[in-house]
C-alpha cells in the first residue's frame, strides 16, 4: 500500500522502568531491576513495525547530550533512523512499578527544539519521501514546550500533496484542525477523543457517532477504550473491537503498538476491519509485557482468535 513509510519524532524519549519491592514515603525505596527503552509514540511505531517485519523510518530530533544510548536502543530494536541532534539531553521518562502492580508514570517535557533545526528536519523529510509515490508520514506524540499545537499543524500542512498520508496519534489537536489536516489515520484514546471532540462521549454510541462524523475528512478512525478494546470507524465500515482478558503487566506503549499493528495490516493487504482486529490482537499482547517491551508477531498472533469483533450500525 505504501512505498515508504516515515515515522516523525520532535520530542523523542527515553523510558527509564524501576520495578521496587517497597513503597516507602519516609526512606529510600531500592530498585531490583531496572530497564530503560527508546520512547516516545512515534518511536514505538516504528519499533513495532520492526518487530512485525515492516520497514519504516524514523526521523527526528534529539538532544546530543544523551543521543548515542538512544540511538543504540534503536539499532538493538532493529529501527532504521536518522536523527538530527542538537543542543540539550533528550527528555528521560519515569515509570515505577510498586510491589502490588500499580504502576506510577511521569512524563517529562522536553527540551526546547530550535526553529532552525525543525526547518532542517523537513529538509530530512522531503529528502527521504523523494522518489516515492505513496508515503505515509506518521506523526504522534508530543510537543516540545516551545513549540504550539498551531505551528506544529502548519508544520504538518507543509507536507501535504498527491501521494503523501498521515498519521495522527496526539493529545493537542481539535475537530477543526482533524478537518483542516485530512490525515488517513487518526487513534486518539478516548480521553484524547473527548477532547478533541469538546464532548463526555459517555457511550460507544457517542464515540461512534463522533466518528462517523470526521467521515469526510479521515478514512479511518480508531479509537482505544483501554481494557473495552477499540471502536472503528472507516467509510464502508464501523464496527466495536473487544479486546480478551488477559493478565495487564504494564499499558505503556499499548495505544501506539494498536497503531502499528494496524499500519502493518494496511501494508499487508487485509482489509481495513481485519486490520483494526490486528491492532486490537497487538495492543492486547502489548500490555503483557513488562515495561515498554516490544510484541512479536508470535504473541499477536496467539492474540488473534481471541479477539471479537462486531459490526455497528
Amino acid at each position: 500500500m505504501f512505498d515508504k513509510i516515515i515515522t516523525i519524532s520532535i520530542n523523542p524519549a527515553l523510558d527509564v522502568t524501576l520495578w521496587t519491592e517497597t513503597m516507602d514515603f519516609t526512606e529510600p525505596n531500592k530498585t531490583v531491576r531496572e530497564e530503560i527503552y527508546p520512547a516516545g509514540k512515534s518511536i514505538n511505531v516504528s519499533r513495532v513495525l520492526s518487530s512485525l517485519g515492516t520497514p519504516s523510518v524514523s526521523l527526528g530530533i534529539c538532544g546530543e547530550d544523551n543521543s548515542k544510548l538512544f540511538t543504540a536502543l534503536l539499532q538493538k530494536d532493529g529501527v532504521c533512523f536518522d536523527f538530527l541532534t542538537v543542543p540539550g539531553c533528550i527528555r528521560e521518562n519515569l515509570t515505577l512499578i510498586i510491589p502490588d502492580g500499580r504502576v506510577l508514570k511521569v512524563n517529562r517535557a522536553g527540551f526546547p527544539v530550535p526553529f532552525d533545526a525543525m526547518k532542517q528536519l523537513k529538509s530530512r523529510i522531503d529528502r527521504e519521501m523523494d522518489g516515492y509515490k505513496t508515503v505515509l508520514l506518521v506523526f504522534a506524540g508530543s510537543l516540545p514546550p516551545n513549540i504550539t499545537p498551531e505551528a506544529y499543524k502548519s508544520y504538518i500542512l507543509s507536507f501535504r500533496r498527491e501521494g503523501v498520508f498521515l498519521a495522527l496519534d496526539t493529545a493537542f489537536f481539535k475537530v477543526r484542525d482533524i478537518q483542516e489536516i485530512c490525515p488517513l489515520i487518526i487513534k486518539p484514546n478516548l480521553l484524547e477523543f473527548r477532547q478533541m471532540c469538546g464532548s463526555d462521549l459517555r457511550t460507544e454510541q457517542s464515540v461512534i457517532k463522533s466518528s462517523k462524523a470526521l467521515s469526510p475528512y479521515v478514512e479511518h478512525v480508531l479509537v482505544s477504550l483501554g481494557s473495552k478494546g477499540m471502536t472503528y470507524t472507516g467509510k464502508d465500515c464501523r464496527c466495536k473491537v473487544s479486546t480478551p482478558a488477559v493478565r495487564v503487566k504494564s499499558t505503556i506503549g499499548a495505544g501506539d503498538t494498536a497503531l502499528a499493528g494496524f499500519i502493518h495490516g494496511l501494508q499487508q493487504g487485509i482489509a481495513p476491519r481485519e486490520a483494526a482486529v490486528y491492532a486490537v490482537a497487538a495492543g492486547s499482547a502489548s500490555v503483557m509485557l513488562e515495561g515498554t517491551d516490544i510484541v512479536t508477531p508470535e504473541q499477536v498472533q496467539a492474540q488473534l482468535p481471541l479477539v471479537a469483533v462486531k459490526t455497528i450500525r
